[in-house]
């Protein structure tokens, strides 16, 4: 009894409440409050489900509502766990629609299946990237067993529905900021309605045709729909039915990685959209002032529209041809379209002449400095490398020799000319600070008065200049005087 009563001691009412089944004033459960072994079956496994993010090892399956009442058999009862308890209608009011469990139609509350959690609340969630956890949705014992070392992180389930329907309002608001491609379709009807009267019949093909260049040209896939359906998806579920992955992915919504590739997309689309506009619109505008001057003469030459850059080289030879087709007026309207793609061409033929040239002059003065260089150099050669070279070699033996002989003279260590067999041969003598003497290895250090001491930095020095210097490297590994290897 005492142990009963500890237990129950450490358990929320709320929870020492719903272990109790549901009976009718007799004592004796009602018909229709049973259900069958099956039917118990069928939903300890939906309930599972639910929980898919929380189950661990056998006999920790979450049991159904507290409909089970205590004719239920006592196999099933024992090893089963109320993953929920019924929550009443003013409890129901102050949480979030989304942090409940849905059981034969009724809204339950979650609660920890794991062993000795005593059936407490699941209300937190852990918000810490690199949680190890097996499932960041817990109770407060959850808290202490597994995200003790980030409990700054974690967060309530309540809060977390609300913060994300709050981030949710701002990406939706953000998504409507994106400019979107306009409808055409409008403009250019009503220009087409005012000379329908006199070609009709001609003018309909024509505006199809106008109409699916545009759209053609227009036409573009919002780069947003999939971040969004991304969003979508994870909003429209329950948080005790989300994967982990689900969890993580709501967890940087709220940390604003889904709002910087929103505004990432929104940049890119607004640059791109405006300067497409931009064209469509100045070309649709040339289009019309040439259709209203020649409609009447040769309708069949604006049967197409280009959409060309209007100061490019295509564009100026796509006037080129559709003026000579126009025998009456090209003398009027090709003069100044001719003139630009001459001058296209004039610059590329000067272009490509001045290249040339540049290229021609560039390999004449090459080839002329590299002769006189190398004449140059020849005589000077001949005259100074001899000189040069005995100079040089007398003034380093020189120096080295008497550099070598002054060190010699008040040098500490014991000289080695010949590296080890213990080692990977190198110019350099590690010095131990064990005993401050010199030993090319730890082999020849021994270990009779006592072991080489290794340390980082280590001391050393070389046997060609005898120069002592620090090296960020271990006493026993090998390195060479880079002075001295040259």
């Amino acid at each position: 009894m005492k142990k009963q009563s500890q237990k129950y001691s450490k358990t929320e009412p709320s929870v020492r409440r719903s272990n109790k089944s549901p009976t009718s004033p007799s004592g004796n459960p009602k018909p229709d409050d049973l259900l069958t072994q099956s039917q118990v079956n069928q939903e300890l496994q939906k309930t599972q489900q639910s929980f898919r993010s929380s189950t661990g090892h056998q006999g920790q399956t979450p049991s159904i509502s507290s409909k089970v009442t205590q004719s239920v058999t006592s196999p099933v009862r024992n090893q089963q766990k109320r993953p929920s308890q019924i929550i009443s209608k003013q409890q129901l009011q102050n949480m979030h629609e989304r942090s409940v469990i849905k059981v034969l139609g009724m809204n339950m509350e979650a609660v920890c299946p794991k062993k000795n959690h005593e059936k407490n609340k699941m209300l937190y969630i852990c918000q810490y990237g690199d949680c190890k956890a097996d499932s960041r949705l817990g109770c407060s014992y959850c808290l202490v067993e597994s995200h003790n070392d980030h409990s700054s992180q974690i967060m309530e389930v309540q809060t977390f529905c609300k913060i994300f329907d709050d981030r949710k309002k701002q990406f939706k608001n953000m998504c409507e900021t994106i400019l979107q491609v306009p409808d055409m379709t409008a403009q250019v009807n009503n220009y087409f309605e005012q000379l329908r009267d006199q070609l009709v019949d001609r003018l309909k093909q024509i505006e199809k045709n106008i109409l699916e260049s545009i759209q053609e040209q227009l036409a573009w896939k919002p780069l947003q729909k999939e971040i969004t359906n991304r969003v979508d998806a994870i909003s429209s579920k329950l948080i005790f039915d989300m994967t982990q992955d689900e969890l993580k992915e709501s967890l940087e919504f709220i940390q604003g990685k889904h709002f910087k590739e929103l505004e990432y997309i929104k940049q890119e689309t607004n640059n791109y959209l405006t300067q497409k506009i931009a064209l469509v619109e100045q070309i649709w505008n040339d289009y019309k002032t040439q259709l209203q001057t020649d409609l009447t003469h040769q309708v069949n030459d604006y049967n197409k529209i280009i959409f060309v850059d209007p100061k490019s080289k295509e564009f100026a030879e796509y006037k080129m041809k559709f003026f000579e087709q126009k025998q009456v007026k090209i003398n009027e309207f090709s003069q100044p379209f001719q003139q630009k793609l001459e001058m296209f061409q004039e610059e590329e033929r000067q272009v490509e002449l001045k290249k040339q040239e540049e290229i021609k002059k560039q390999k004449q003065i090459e080839q002329r400095r590299k002769e006189e260089e190398m004449k140059k150099v020849k005589e000077r050669q001949k005259q100074l490398e001899e000189q040069i070279i005995k100079q040089k070699e007398v003034q380093k033996n020189s120096e080295r020799q008497s550099e070598r002989d002054r060190q010699l003279k008040n040098f500490p260590y014991k000289l080695y000319t010949e590296d080890c067999g213990h080692r990977t041969n190198c110019n350099t003598i590690p010095i131990f600070s064990c005993c401050n003497k010199a030993y090319p290895c730890s082999q020849c250090h021994g270990y009779l008065a006592h072991p080489p001491r290794i340390q980082v930095p280590s001391y050393r020095y070389c046997m060609k200049c005898l120069e002592i210097y620090l090296v960020m490297y271990p006493t026993n590994q090998a390195i060479n005087c880079l002075k001295c290897q040259k």
